[in-house]
Order: C-alpha cells, then sequence, then structure tokens
C-alpha cells in the first residue's frame, strides 16, 4: 500500500508562537533541513507533496524550483501561519491567493493542494474548504480528528473522503489516527514521530494497512536540523518542537525503507478515480 508523505515547508521559526521582532532577527535555515531531506527522499526515489509557506516562494525560489523540478508536488500551506479559525473568511480567502499566486508565479505550474497551519480547519473554521475548492484547490489535508489544545475534530472521518461544497468536491485526508478504545491517537509525522519509540510508529502504520487506510505522514524540514536556535515560548509548543530531534534522520530512513510513499494527490486520485477525473 502506498501511503502520502507530505512536508510542511517552513523556517524553524515560522510555527512558533514568538513575536514578530524576534522572528525577524533569528537565523534563517531552511535549505539546511530542505537540502537533507530532499536527498533522502531521492535516496529512496519517494516523490512527496510539500505545502509552501507564505514567503518562501519568494526568499528561496532555487529551493522551489529544485523541489518541482525533482517530481515533488507543490501545494499551499497559507501565507501567516496564523491559525484560520482566528481569520475572517475574507482574510482566510485573501491569504490563500496571494499563497497560490506567488507559489504558482514562481514555479509556473498550477497549485492544487493545501494543508492549513496547525491543522486549523475546525467545526469553527469548517467553511475554510468551500472557499478553498471555489479558489482551485482540489485536495487537502488539514483536518486532524483527534482532540488537541490547539487544532482537531475528535470525532471526524479516519478516512480520507470527498467533501461537497458549493463551490464543487473537494478530497479530504484527514490526518492519520489509530483507534484506540474510544479514542483516534496520532498515528505518526511531527512531534508524534519524534516522541513515539520507532516501533510504535511502525505499529500505528501496519494497523491502518491492516483496515486498508492509507496513511498521511507529515514532517517539517527543521526537523532534519537539531542544530537550529533554541528559543523561550510557550510551554506546550515548546516541549514539542525540540524534543528528540537528533532522532529524526534515523528514524526516517526507517521509515521510509519498512512504506512506500507518494504524493497526497496521487493516493487521494487512486482512492477517488471517478472525483478526480471530474476535477481535472
Amino acid at each position: 500500500m502506498k501511503h502520502a508523505f507530505t512536508v510542511d515547508l517552513e523556517d524553524w521559526f515560522d510555527g512558533i508562537p514568538i513575536d514578530a521582532a524576534t522572528k525577524a532577527a533569528v537565523e534563517r535555515r531552511l535549505e539546511v533541513g530542505a537540502d537533507r531531506l530532499l536527498h533522502l527522499l531521492a535516496d529512496r526515489k519517494v516523490r512527496a507533496t510539500f505545502f509552501v509557506l507564505g514567503g518562501v516562494a519568494k526568499a528561496y525560489p532555487a529551493l522551489l524550483h529544485r523541489i518541482s523540478d525533482l517530481g515533488h508536488e507543490i501545494g499551499s500551506h497559507g501565507l501567516s501561519h496564523d491559525l484560520i479559525y482566528s481569520m475572517s473568511p475574507e482574510r482566510f480567502r485573501d491569504e490563500t491567493r496571494r499563497s497560490m499566486r506567488d507559489i504558482e508565479d514562481c514555479i509556473g505550474k498550477p497549485v492544487r493542494s493545501y494543508r492549513a497551519a496547525y491543522f486549523s480547519i475546525t467545526r469553527q473554521s469548517f467553511w475554510a474548504l468551500e472557499i478553498l475548492a471555489g479558489d482551485g484547490i482540489r485536495f487537502d489535508s488539514s483536518i486532524f480528528p483527534v482532540n488537541n489544545w490547539r487544532y482537531g475534530i475528535n470525532d471526524y472521518s479516519r478516512t480520507p473522503l470527498v467533501i461537497r461544497t458549493a463551490n464543487g468536491p473537494i478530497l479530504e485526508f484527514p490526518v492519520s489516527t489509530r483507534r484506540f478504545m474510544r479514542w483516534n491517537v496520532p498515528t505518526t509525522g511531527g512531534a508524534y514521530f519524534r516522541i513515539y519509540p520507532y516501533w510504535i510508529t511502525r505499529s500505528n502504520i501496519k494497523r491502518n494497512e491492516e483496515e486498508g487506510l492509507p496513511v498521511v505522514f507529515y514532517l517539517h524540514p527543521w526537523e532534519l536540523d537539531p542544530q537550529h536556535p533554541v528559543v523561550r515560548f510557550h510551554y506546550k509548543a515548546m516541549a514539542t518542537h525540540y524534543v528528540n530531534l537528533r532522532s529524526t534522520t534515523a528514524r526516517l530512513q526507517r521509515l521510509l525503507s519498512d512504506f512506500e510513499f507518494t504524493t497526497l494527490s496521487e493516493v487521494l486520485s487512486a482512492r477517488f478515480p471517478e472525483v478526480s477525473a471530474q476535477l481535472f
């Protein structure tokens, strides 16, 4: 079974709650982790979906061209990395369009995939899917079926599905979970990938395979850059941001050996061929 390998392409400071002045002064290191990740993916001949944040297309055009030229899929990760449920629909529409335009102007290809910052399409911001569909997004992976202090729809579908909106259908690939008693437990990706012993990650993916469910795995380039600066911020976010960073590369090498991965759109197109044909 092929699973979806996804990357949130952002620098180490983009997704943490520090003030704008601090972000403007800190060291930029996006290319450090991105280069390591691209080599690992190339070694295993894996194509992935890269969700590109805000100004990355303008700040790192050569990197974005390299990712595209290697055959990876390029999607949008929004503009500001703010929580969608803290935005108005008008602001969200504007930020989405600006991010898509910047990426498309850089690589010369249409953007069809999207992931919200902090997986922040929740019940409060479910309206965002209609806006995405109206702006040409066909594949989304923004909903996490868990109960988390910052994101999640705990009782949402664990399986990929077609969401019908007033602007047409959009294929949703919820972030993967494993059912444990009455709860959904995150399967793998990000801090969970670093916190869990690798055998738990492997077991979680195997369990999804037994259920016939492809997994969507996610990672950030800075997770392969354990030397990036340490700054102080919200204790909950800080606890997960820096934990076990030195383990990421070795665990990722094992993951890519143990399982097959490809782009988000390829997995969803194979699962929903008729809908995908309509969308394209």
